[in-house]
């Protein structure tokens, strides 16, 4: 065995043996079945009139000069990309938050805020709070691909594992290939003289106080190795690397792995992160691929969600930094802006195919009613405090200590209320 191939065993076996010794413990019989929240950042700040708040002004949106704005239920989308099929399949399952009043125009702050509901550090994102709040008794609460990477110290996140090292989570003997390290039947006399040693070890008279409460410790862990086992009911002999319509694309496999880990209880949320959006330049070209990208790897998580029966569990929400500005600039880009929008997702929600919040013609900020949703001089702007207070109520976890804790102190919002909406405003 060369030194790399020795390294990566190493490094595969000390976290396996970290991950398992956590979970078969304190962590046995507690994995999770709540819903699970997945964060997508679009980052360097995706264009709202080119998705879900378009114009038909062709000096805010080129399309506009040939073709009308698009609908779907009671949505509104920019005929770009594959917008159409999206919005066609999934309008039922949308909720789109327009007029976002994100107030910076910098890529780090506007991050910052849209993942966690304040401008300023020692926030914690949603995912983060929501981890500390239903999973810290998880191997794995909070799995980061990429997005928002700060943390506050509630609950640190696990960089999504390669694959060969979840393999060797599921199983500890999987070496590679259909290969192992132990026969069967090896492995299981092996695991009966550890167990026949770890019960002598308990037996001694001049044990330690500290001591044996470590051997206490161990005898948990290996009879709570079931737990992380339930990852080798899910995990198939190989992973996706394709979208539906049979093109290999980056991302695919790593939400099919956070699924995997998702359907095996062994997370509660995830945080990922596509590139490409920040088009100064070229703008209509540039947001033609990363809205295809997006609506895709979309496509194939919900897909694939449902046939691993988590459908119903999972909540989306799509989030950015920056807007983009209500015009093209010197070589056809749209620089930045302090107004955006998001959408969540979750399967056929009463809450869903709505909008909530109003743009101004030129997308400029406008205040709203927080009960009624439509626009009033006297309401407040709509902010990422609002959508991250609202959030945590969705989640079941507004009245937990940590949410109190760190509070957005922000105006209650219909935002999930489905009996009323903003509309089609432009």
């Amino acid at each position: 065995m060369n030194r790399r191939d020795f390294l990566k065993l190493a490094s595969a076996a000390s976290l396996a043996s970290v991950l398992a010794g956590a979970g078969r413990s304190a962590y046995a019989a507690n994995l999770h079945t709540g819903k699970v929240l997945l964060t997508i950042h679009l980052g360097g700040g995706w264009d709202h009139s080119s998705f879900s708040d378009p114009r038909e002004n062709p000096a805010i949106n080129q399309w506009a000069s040939t073709l009308k704005a698009g609908g779907a239920g009671n949505l509104r989308f920019a005929p770009m990309a594959e917008n159409t099929a999206f919005f066609n399949k999934y309008y039922n399952s949308i909720l789109v938050i327009n007029g976002i009043d994100i107030q910076t125009n910098g890529h780090d702050a506007a991050s910052r805020t849209r993942n966690t509901g304040n401008l300023m550090d020692g926030f914690p994102s949603t995912n983060e709070l929501y981890a500390a709040a239903v999973g810290a008794a998880l191997p794995m609460p909070f799995v980061r691909q990429g997005g928002f990477d700060s943390t506050v110290g509630i609950m640190p996140f696990t960089a999504l594992p390669d694959e060969n090292l979840l393999r060797t989570l599921a199983n500890p003997n999987f070496n590679s290939g259909t290969k192992t390290y132990y026969a069967p039947s090896h492995l299981d006399l092996l695991h009966r003289y550890e167990q026949d040693r770890l019960t002598v070890q308990q037996q001694q008279p001049d044990n330690l106080p500290r001591w044996q409460r470590k051997l206490e410790e161990l005898q948990r862990a290996r009879v709570g190795s079931a737990d992380i086992k339930a990852l080798g009911t899910v995990l198939p002999a190989t992973l996706d690397t394709n979208d539906l319509a049979g093109m290999k694309r980056n991302g695919i496999r790593e939400l099919h792995m956070f699924l995997v880990l998702a359907a095996a209880g062994m997370t509660a949320t995830g945080s990922f992160g596509t590139g490409g959006w920040d088009s100064h330049g070229n703008h209509d070209n540039a947001h033609t691929n990363t809205l295809t990208d997006m609506t895709r790897l979309l496509d194939y998580l919900w897909t694939k969600a449902d046939s691993m029966g988590l459908g119903n569990r999972l909540v989306v929400h799509v989030t950015s930094d920056v807007g983009r500005t209500p015009n093209y600039n010197a070589t056809n880009g749209k620089d930045h802006w302090s107004l955006g929008s998001d959408f969540i997702m979750a399967k056929n929600a009463p809450w869903a195919n709505r909008i909530v919040g109003v743009s101004g013609p030129a997308h400029q900020r406008v205040k709203i009613n927080p009960n009624t949703l439509l626009p009033d001089n006297n309401g407040v702007y709509l902010q990422t405090k609002h959508i991250h207070t609202e959030l945590r109520k969705l989640l079941g976890i507004d009245s937990h200590a940590l949410a109190q804790r760190y509070s957005l102190k922000a105006e209650a919002m219909a935002l999930f209320n489905p009996a009323v909406s903003s509309g089609i405003r432009v």
